[in-house]
């Protein structure tokens, strides 16, 4: 009983404009149940028609209404009248003309509004003179449904000028509905968002419905074609609803959202659509009752659509519940008819004013969310989307307005660096969460020490700007002393060290701090940004809280950027030499072998250190190929070495990058056999720093270069942390004592002792010992003392190039002992 009630509100308040009906001629109507009588019938026999002293005529639902109007009451007139009638949806309607029981004119409009004349089919319409004596006008009026209609006798001028009215009306719609279609599908296609194409298929079908119900489609498409159409009415109100389920349901993302209800959705979608496709396929239109039921079933399901997006989108379900709330009541009257709980006459005018309704408001609804995303990407192409802070592009407009007016400013870039390991141990939103309340703290703290330091008016927020995932900057306007910078870099790292608490773990965290200021070290925003980003990647000695721009850095930075650029070509372009640096056995005093030193030599940069382009081609990828050089080099010199003096040992240098590295094995075993080397003659020495991470993995790695007969060297010992047993276990061949131990060894009381404890332990494990720095006749003899194997040192000789390094060899050859000749 409450949902009779509710539908019949509904009902009503959308028939309120429509209810007026004028009968001004003596009227009579006789219902027929039997739906056997034709005219003829009626005119033998019509003594069962009743005088209508109602405000409306109605129609019972599937019985043939006759209504007879006696026009021959009307006034005389010098014209032609004529009688026209709003004709009900799916009704069949006929009009007579009879004079003195003499049919004259008569005119049939089936449900599917087709006639001969196509003012017929939107406005059925009979003309009568008043020449016509005695006459009457017959109405019969057949309905699937109980309906209420009206008719209207006016002047032949005033009907032309009525139906002119209705045909610019009907073609102002449906003109509307077709132009809105073609441009949502132009939106579609430019922004490739599916539910704008869904939306302009729902309007089509929406707009050829609505053609058929008025008749207008015969105005616009021919006669065989647009009957064919209007034979399946019914069939596009259900593909709409259908249309209108999918897109609600990839407007609002249900299938990301709530896995059921968008099962539910694809399952009444695809019977709406088997309905078409079975309507189509049968070849006729579907019944009021089967339209009546999609119609409510769709309602049902938006309403649970509606229910579930409510949530995610807020106000926006609102606004597109109200586009369609017109159609959602024209849904109410029309399952009200159905339901026998509503009489209604004027359905067409009904949902003529429900779907200009319904067009406008979701056109605006279109216009209001295409607007929001569009304020959406603008917000976002100046915000993080994680943490809403202003992003770089907003910091670049905020320096380049403060740059334009020549003030003094500061940019401090600060990083987190706890940030990361949150991330991985408790995701991305707590991260994100830790990040907020930290900021929401520091504003506070900036804002309070900002209005009274900083030369901003009062009540103005410093605000901060997030520049990549882990950078972010705030900046101090006027002139500020290094003391001023420092309390803000005070007030930056106590908020992070305080932290906040987390499931009762308080995260804390500190923080890494470049700044730079402008116009002193920079005049634009980007190089603001560039030194400010150059000092907080430069690690400060005096401070262990922040690092303001120095030139210095600049110019180290300028330098590595170069020689980043230039490795690759000085690679390909085979711009490396591999020079030799001699090792002497210190017991025998013969030439013991030499290790391979790479050196560069850039036309513009100079001579390059090891030290520069090593750690550079390590971090760009390009150290293979850098080993792959010096294998090649190395191996062909120590293959000429090799037939002059038979017992010559080389060391080559591996990167720790290469390591794992199998293609280079396979080169390394190549070279070896096409120059037929004896692999026991090569050494491959390894920094001490790349064995201490793990044991297992490195061991399998050096027992595969070991399988190939070289001998392999721990290389820099003592700079790390790794012990002898460990090294022992690994397994190397030989150990190199840096250089920092040896070359002050007749000055370091300490040193001497660090030299002979590892010559000595590592003696005991069966290891050869090389000593790297020997500079002095003193030192050669104190290490041989030591009883250390192998000397290598600027005493000894320089590293040279190939060519000199034959003649260095020959020379010492000469010497029965090298310190013979190396001390003259």
């Amino acid at each position: 009983m409450g949902a009779s009630k509710v539908i019949q509100i509904a009902s009503l308040f959308c028939l309120i404009v429509f209810s007026h009906i004028s009968i001004a001629l003596p009227t009579s109507t006789y219902n027929d149940v039997s739906n056997q009588k034709t005219i003829d019938d009626i005119l033998k026999d019509d003594t069962s028609f009743v005088d209508l002293d109602e405000a409306a005529l109605t129609a019972p639902k599937l019985v043939s209404t006759w209504v007879k109007v006696d026009v021959s009451e009307l006034p005389p007139s010098k014209g032609r009248s004529v009688l026209y009638v709003d004709k009900p949806l799916n009704s069949e309607l006929e009009l007579y003309l009879v004079q003195q029981s003499k049919l004259l004119q008569q005119i049939h409009i089936p449900s599917d509004n087709f006639s001969p004349s196509r003012m017929q089919s939107i406005f059925p319409h009979i003309y009568f003179s008043a020449q016509n004596e005695g006459a009457q006008i017959y109405i019969r009026l057949r309905s699937p449904y109980k309906v209420m209609f009206n008719f209207q006798v006016v002047s032949e001028e005033a009907f032309k000028k009525h139906s002119q009215s209705r045909l610019f009306w009907y073609g102002l719609e449906l003109g509307l509905l077709y132009f809105i279609a073609m441009a949502l599908v132009i939106m579609a296609l430019l922004s490739r968002r599916q539910y704008l194409a869904l939306l302009s298929v729902y309007v089509s079908f929406l707009a050829i419905q609505c053609s058929v119900n008025n008749g207008s489609i015969y105005f616009y498409l021919p006669s065989d074609v647009s009957q064919l159409v209007s034979s399946f009415n019914g069939s596009w109100l259900i593909l709409a609803c259908a249309l209108c389920l999918l897109y609600h349901q990839s407007y609002f993302s249900i299938p990301q959202t709530n896995k059921t209800l968008s099962h539910v959705t694809w399952g009444s979608a695809a019977a709406l659509l088997g309905m078409a496709v079975m309507s189509f396929g049968m070849g006729s239109a579907l019944s009021v009752q089967l339209q009546a039921i999609a119609s409510l079933g769709t309602m049902v399901v938006l309403g649970m659509m509606y229910r579930s997006a409510k949530q995610g989108f807020g106000r926006d379900v609102w606004l597109v519940c109200a586009a369609w709330l017109p159609m959602f009541m024209l849904g109410i009257v029309w399952v009200g008819m159905q339901l026998g709980i509503v009489t209604n006459g004027r359905m067409l005018g009904i949902s003529k004013l429900a779907v200009t309704t319904h067009i406008l408001l979701l056109t605006v609804s279109v216009f209001m969310h295409d607007k929001k995303q569009k304020d959406r990407f603008l917000f976002y192409s100046l915000h993080d989307p994680d943490t809403g802070l202003s992003n770089r592009f907003a910091l670049n407009n905020y320096l380049d307005q403060l740059a334009n007016k020549n003030t003094h400013h500061t940019l401090l870039l600060f990083r987190p660096l706890i940030i990361h390991s949150i991330r991985l141990n408790l995701g991305v939103a707590n991260a994100n969460k830790h990040l907020n309340e930290l900021f929401g703290k520091l504003y506070t703290q900036l804002d309070t020490y900002g209005s009274v330091t900083l030369e901003v008016s009062e009540g103005t927020k410093t605000e901060i700007f997030r520049l990549d995932d882990s950078t972010f900057a705030i900046t101090l306007i006027g002139k500020l002393s290094l003391s001023q910078i420092e309390q803000y870099v005070c007030i930056l790292s106590s908020v992070f060290e305080e932290g906040i608490e987390y499931k009762g773990t308080r995260l804390v965290d500190e923080i890494e701090i470049g700044v730079a200021h402008s116009p002193i070290h920079a005049k634009t925003a980007d190089a603001l940004i560039q030194r400010a980003m150059l000092a907080l990647s430069t690690k400060s000695h005096d401070s262990d809280r922040w690092q303001i721009f120095d030139v210095a850095n600049s110019v180290i930075s300028e330098r590595r950027m170069q020689l980043s650029s230039a490795l690759k070509d000085a690679i390909d372009n085979d711009s490396f030499s591999l020079y030799l640096q001699p090792q002497v056995n210190l017991k025998t005093g013969k030439v013991y072998g030499a290790e391979g030193l790479l050196r560069w030599f850039h036309p513009k940069l100079g001579q390059v250190p090891p030290d520069e382009f090593i750690p550079i081609a390590e971090s760009s990828g390009l150290i293979h190929l850098l080993t792959e050089m010096v294998f090649e080099k190395g191996l062909n010199y120590q293959k000429q070495l090799v037939e002059q003096y038979p017992g010559h040992v080389l060391s080559l240098n591996m990167s720790g990058k290469d390591l794992s590295k199998k293609e280079l094995l396979v080169h390394l075993i190549t070279l070896v056999n096409e120059l037929n080397l004896n692999p026991s003659q090569i050494v491959l020495e390894i920094t001490e720093s790349v064995t201490i991470d793990n044991e297992d993995n490195l061991k399998s790695i050096l027992d595969d270069y070991r399988s190939v007969g070289v001998k392999l060297a721990i290389d820099d010992f003592g700079t790390g942390y790794s012990s002898l047993a460990y090294l022992s276990r690994v397994g190397f061949d030989e150990l190199k004592i840096d250089k920092q131990f040896i070359m002050d060894i007749e000055t370091s009381p300490s040193n001497q002792t660090i030299a002979k404890a590892m010559s000595d332990m590592a003696h005991s494990l069966g290891l050869k010992v090389v000593a790297e720095g020997v500079e002095s006749i003193e030192s050669y003899t104190r290490l041989e003392h030591y009883g250390c194997d192998f000397g290598q040192g600027y005493f000894i000789a320089k590293p040279m190039n190939y060519e000199d390094y034959l003649v260095w060899l020959y020379k010492v050859s000469q010497s029965d002992d090298v310190k013979q000749y190396l001390a003259l």
